[in-house]
C-alpha cells in the first residue's frame, strides 16, 4: 500500500478518534451535570426525576419565532444544548434521554401528533412501567411535579395540554416509520437502548460514518492493489 493510501487512512483514523474523544468529553460533562442536579451518579427515585425536570425547564429555553430556523442535520449535541441554554422540545428530549441513560434509567423519544403541530417528549421506565416525561418549558403543556411517573405512555389524552384547538391525536416512537404507510404499524416498536443512545449522540454517528468510510476505502485500495 502506497504512502498516499496510508495517509488517507491515517487521516480518517484521526477524525474518527476526534469524534470518539468528543463523545467521551460529552459523557464526562453530562455526568457532572447529573451529579449537580441529583447529588449522585445514579437516578433512583421520583424525586430525582422531578429535580431533572425542573432543571431542564429552567435551563433550556427557546424563542418560538425561531422554530423554522435551519438547524444542523444531526441537531446539536446534548452538551451544546446545555451550554447554550437553548433548544426546542426535540433538543430538550435529547438532553433528557442522555442524562437518563447515564443515570441508569431507560428512556426514548415519543413523537406526539396533534391537529396543528407536533410535540416531542420522552418516555422512561420506572418500576417496570413506562411513563411520559417532558422537561420542555411550555406553560400550556407543563408537566407538574406530582404528575411525574404517573402518566402511562399509551394514555396520551391524559398528558397536560391547554391548547383546546390542538388536541393530541396519536403518538409514535419511530417517526420515519410513521410517515411510511407500509411501516406505520411498526412505528411504536421499542428499539434497544444502545440504538436509542447512538441516535441521540451526533459525535458517535459521525465516528461511525468515518469508520465506515475508512473500511470502505481500505477495501477499495485492496481491490486496486490486487
Amino acid at each position: 500500500m502506497g504512502l498516499m493510501q496510508l495517509t488517507i487512512l491515517s487521516l480518517l483514523g484521526v477524525v474518527f478518534l476526534y469524534y470518539v474523544i468528543k463523545e467521551i468529553q460529552e459523557v464526562i460533562f453530562l455526568k457532572s451535570i447529573l451529579n449537580t442536579i441529583v447529588g449522585k451518579p445514579k437516578i433512583d427515585s421520583i424525586q430525582d426525576l422531578i429535580k431533572i425536570k425542573n432543571y431542564l425547564q429552567k435551563t433550556i429555553r427557546y424563542e418560538e419565532s425561531l422554530i423554522n430556523k435551519k438547524r444542523p442535520l444531526l441537531r446539536h449535541t446534548a452538551s451544546q444544548i446545555l451550554k447554550d441554554n437553548y433548544g426546542f422540545c426535540g433538543e430538550n428530549a435529547r438532553v433528557t434521554i442522555k442524562l437518563f441513560h447515564l443515570g441508569g434509567v431507560k428512556a426514548r423519544r415519543i413523537y406526539m401528533f396533534r391537529k396543528e403541530w407536533q410535540h416531542v417528549l420522552i418516555e422512561h421506565k420506572y418500576k417496570n412501567s413506562w411513563y411520559m416525561f417532558d422537561g420542555h418549558y411550555d406553560p400550556s403543556t407543563l408537566l407538574k411535579d406530582q404528575a411525574v411517573a404517573t402518566i402511562p405512555t399509551e394514555n396520551i389524552l391524559s398528558y397536560p395540554n391547554d391548547y383546546p384547538n390542538n388536541p393530541y391525536l396519536d403518538f409514535c416512537r419511530i417517526k420515519l416509520f410513521y410517515k411510511i404507510n407500509l411501516l406505520k404499524p411498526y412505528s411504536k416498536v421499542k428499539l434497544p437502548n444502545f440504538i436509542i443512545y447512538f441516535f441521540e449522540s451526533p459525535y458517535l454517528i459521525k465516528a461511525f460514518g468515518i469508520i465506515s468510510i475508512q473500511i470502505f476505502t481500505l477495501l477499495i485500495f485492496m481491490l486496486i492493489l490486487n
